[in-house]
């Protein structure tokens, strides 16, 4: 039987940037999934229970650190890892993240060689 690959859930709303994840990732060799509102996101995690979620903070319905807030409340999600992925370079912001569980945080521009070994 098939190792099973790792998935990753992408929550983003910047079309171009999850599709540039999502095939960057698969060619890695992970299973990718690709949302791009933050309830969609706190669904999709409680669903598929990936291994790592890459979440942006600025979404079109809930923000990101609600998103995260979320997950870190529920016993399904509490323990996925979460990188937030974000324009938002503030260091409050950086701050608001990690209190909100984040376990790692990335501002963009970024080097996808680098989020590639983050999310190892």
């Amino acid at each position: 039987m098939p190792e099973a690959k790792p998935k990753i859930l992408i929550v983003e709303d910047d079309l171009d940037i999850a599709e540039m994840l999502n095939a960057y990732f698969r060619v890695q060799g992970y299973d990718v999934f690709t949302v791009n509102w933050g309830e969609d996101g706190v669904r999709a995690a409680q669903t598929i229970s990936p291994d790592l979620i890459i979440l942006d903070i600025r979404l079109p319905d809930i923000d990101g650190f609600e998103v995260a807030r979320r997950l870190r409340d529920d016993r399904r999600t509490q323990e996925i890892p979460i990188i937030f992925l974000t324009e938002k370079r503030e260091r409050t912001d950086r701050l608001q993240g990690f209190e909100v569980g984040a376990d790692d945080y990335i501002t963009k521009p970024f080097g996808v060689q680098e989020l590639r070994l983050r999310v190892r």
